[in-house]
């Protein structure tokens, strides 16, 4: 008998040994569906090992929709090992995280084409995917470009990720389309995030109309490289038709910048310009005319006469 097998069956022991006159093993399913709704992804895996009943339960799709492996920090081999392990056709949602730098590097760990194509493989009806604290510099292990990233996605969010904004060549071949067929996979993304990508610059952003043409939602926040350009704004202004969310906390836009957004992002209804340095009270005019905006986040001063204004607009329009 091989060691694999003697293990199995140790493992197969154990749980029958398990007694199973307690409370808990007389609930119904649908109770025990209601407390593994609690569940993280790790504890799931967890309360599987204890039965045959409690692996029934756990094992249901309904907790695979989303699958949050960021409670802790995993290497890329262990990712790749549970990814391997539980592949799901029910995966909607699937949020990794790189955890914390190399020693020896000092930078997030790659997103390599091996872990890539797992995500492929294992998650075909991918609809979000978070992936934090990942390396996508150039590196013969790593992607080549955002459009290997699974297709159809409709909300993509790269947070505290580090990308190559400009390589020797001056070019900014991460977000640049690819010219593989894959690169019209974002067509119907929704929503991108790079929050706080620190090395993300203005003329990486320009790529993005040709990348991503319907985004309802962009995440720039704590890009601090992010400056105040005619390329900036014209990039923004391409989704007049379709941005409704528009996060800039942080970066280094200027009251030009805001005066030249709220002329034509009609249709906003989430601003963040929270800590961007060069906004000043001077814009609240500006952001006045945005009628569809519903929630404002800014430096207090700025909110506080935003809210002022609003107040008095309203009573006005009561008194007509």
């Amino acid at each position: 008998m091989s060691l694999n097998t003697r293990n199995k069956r140790k493992r197969e022991l154990r749980e029958e040994r398990v007694l199973q006159d307690g409370f808990i093993f007389q609930l119904p399913d649908e109770t025990l569906l209601k407390i593994f709704k609690y569940f993280t992804t790790a504890e799931l895996i967890t309360a599987a090992g204890i039965c045959h009943w409690f692996r029934t339960i756990a094992y249901d799709s309904e907790f695979w929709t989303t699958i949050d492996l960021t409670t802790k920090s995993y290497s890329n081999r262990e990712v790749m090992k549970f990814l391997h392990r539980f592949p799901r056709q029910c995966t909607e949602v699937l949020k990794l995280s790189g955890g914390s730098t190399h020693i020896n590097t000092g930078k997030p760990p790659p997103f390599t084409e091996q872990l890539n194509s797992l995500i492929h493989t294992s998650y075909p009806n991918l609809r979000y995917l978070h992936l934090s604290r990942y390396d996508f510099h150039t590196n013969p292990r790593v992607i080549d470009n955002i459009t290997d990233l699974p297709p159809n996605l409709q909300g993509l969010y790269l947070t505290k990720c580090e990308m190559l904004a400009t390589d020797m060549s001056g070019s900014s071949a991460f977000l640049q389309s690819s010219n593989k067929p894959a690169s019209l996979a974002f067509r119907q993304l929704e929503i991108l995030s790079f929050e706080n990508s620190a090395c993300l610059g203005a003329k990486s952003i320009s790529y993005l109309p040709g990348l991503c043409p319907k985004l309802v939602e962009l995440n720039l926040n704590g890009c601090f490289r992010i400056i105040a350009t005619p390329m900036l704004i014209d990039t923004l202004l391409f989704y007049s038709k379709t941005l409704r969310r528009l996060y800039l906390g942080g970066t280094r836009i200027n009251d030009d910048t805001i005066h030249s957004l709220c002329r034509k992002l009609k249709r906003l209804n989430i601003l963040d310009i929270k800590n961007c340095r060069h906004v000043t009270i001077n814009i609240v005019d500006n952001l006045l005319t945005l009628k569809q905006l519903t929630t404002l986040i800014a430096d207090e001063n700025i909110r506080t006469l935003y809210e002022q204004r609003m107040i008095g607009e309203d009573e006005e329009e009561k008194q007509d």
